[in-house]
């Protein structure tokens, strides 16, 4: 049986480094030019287990979109309820259902990957437990609240719910949220001969292991003039001094040593007071942290709902994602470089976006998709335009990505 898989495993591998160049290999092979996407069409546990061979610890980044047990008749299965069951209650087969994908993706992601996963209130509580066990807790990241609807659901009679969530974890304590690029310059509102800056950041450190006896030799005396320029050095006797105090008279400590505090005085500011000050610069790959709260029109469901019907000619998928909330996760949770995973992938929202992304910044993400071939029932909007599996809508999007776009290619291979 291991061998069965580990042969099929490098088929894969081999289609991936010939046909798609996703990852580096000891292969001489001449890769294809432009962003070169893959889709696996088959059961996504079976494919993560399959890829394990060949991708362990390769992954940087994994968004996924799984069905959130609503029992709704979409077109994918959104109804996995169990009888009570002791522990989970009517909880325990969806967990179970998704604890094996969970558990492969946790072996093919980098020590420094990052999976991010959209999911609503009813099982968001026991994704985070399955993510605690299988990630740890200590590498639970975020949980983001994004807004999706303006007015909300109107179906429940207390409170009309208008968003989602987004839980992030990290494999380990390598795995760091990039963050966004800085497009709002406004704060920064004073400028020298570096550059623009800010003020906003004390030189005294604060909070723990902040005091003299904690760092005795980052406690020293530093000089200033009547601009606000900072000296370790006083020759002439002629500035006035301060020291790391606080409020209340207690001795402190600088951020920096002496050494590094001598070298890197331009970028230290003195108030009239004598409080030091750090100078916050503005530079062009400046990043800002993501916040927990996300709320912008182009996050709402009628976005992504006419971005569908753009593409498709109707609404063939009831639960889309609008490309701009996947383009804000990728472009700040993973470098540009990326190799990314979404394993439900759906209508291929996350290829488009990581697309977008290579278009705008040069970036040369790349990412590997997969969906089931479930059957389309005959009553669907989707089969009556002609898709027979919800692989079938996925790779429509990617050939209409492929007609369009010069520069993007795909390969697409049945997994069984």
């Amino acid at each position: 049986m291991n061998k069965n898989i580990n042969k099929i495993s490098q088929s894969l591998l081999l289609n991936i480094d010939t046909q798609t160049s996703l990852f580096e290999s000891d292969r001489k092979v001449q890769p294809r030019s432009g962003p070169t996407d893959i889709l696996y069409k088959g059961d996504n546990e079976l494919v993560l287990r399959k890829l394990e061979s060949c991708l362990k610890n390769s992954i940087d980044f994994c968004y996924i979109d799984p069905p959130y047990n609503t029992k709704s008749k979409f077109i994918y299965d959104d109804s996995r309820v169990s009888d009570n069951h002791i522990t989970w209650g009517s909880h325990a087969e969806w967990m179970q259902f998704m604890t094996p994908r969970l558990v492969h993706l946790h072996s093919l992601l980098k020590d420094s990957g990052i999976v991010a996963i959209s999911i609503d209130d009813y099982e968001q509580p026991y994704l985070r437990i399955l993510l605690d066990q299988i990630f740890g807790e200590s590498n639970f990241i975020a949980c983001i609240a994004v807004c999706r609807s303006r007015n909300g659901k109107g179906s429940k009679d207390s409170i009309a719910t208008n968003h989602e969530y987004i839980v992030v974890y990290g494999k380990s304590s390598k795995a760091k949220v990039v963050g966004f690029v800085e497009s709002d310059l406004s704060s920064y509102d004073k400028e020298d001969e570096h550059g623009k800056y800010k003020v906003n950041g004390l030189f005294r450190k604060k909070g723990d292991a902040s005091l003299r006896e904690d760092r005795p030799n980052m406690y020293y005396p530093l000089y200033y003039d009547n601009d606000g320029n900072v000296f370790t050095e006083n020759p002439d006797n002629l500035l006035k001094v301060s020291y790391p105090l606080d409020s209340k008279g207690i001795e402190r400590r600088w951020l920096w040593g002496k050494e590094k505090a001598t070298k890197e005085s331009w970028k230290l500011t003195a108030s009239k007071n004598g409080v030091i000050y750090v100078k916050n610069y503005h530079t062009a790959d400046k990043r800002v942290k993501p916040r927990s709260l996300w709320v912008d029109n182009r996050y709402l469901t009628e976005r992504a709902t006419n971005q569908i019907k753009d593409i498709y000619g109707t609404k063939v998928f009831e639960t889309p994602k609008p490309l701009e909330l996947i383009e804000d996760l990728i472009i700040s949770h993973t470098h540009k470089d990326a190799l990314i995973i979404d394993f439900f992938a759906g209508t291929g929202t996350t290829a488009h976006a990581a697309f977008n992304l290579n278009q705008k910044d040069g970036g040369k993400r790349k990412v590997i998709l997969v969906e089931q071939e479930q059957p389309i029932a005959k009553s669907h909007t989707a089969y009556k335009q002609g898709f027979r599996t919800i692989s079938d809508i996925t790779e429509f999007r990617l050939k209409w990505l492929e007609e369009k776009y010069n520069d993007f290619s795909f390969h697409s291979e049945v997994v069984s």
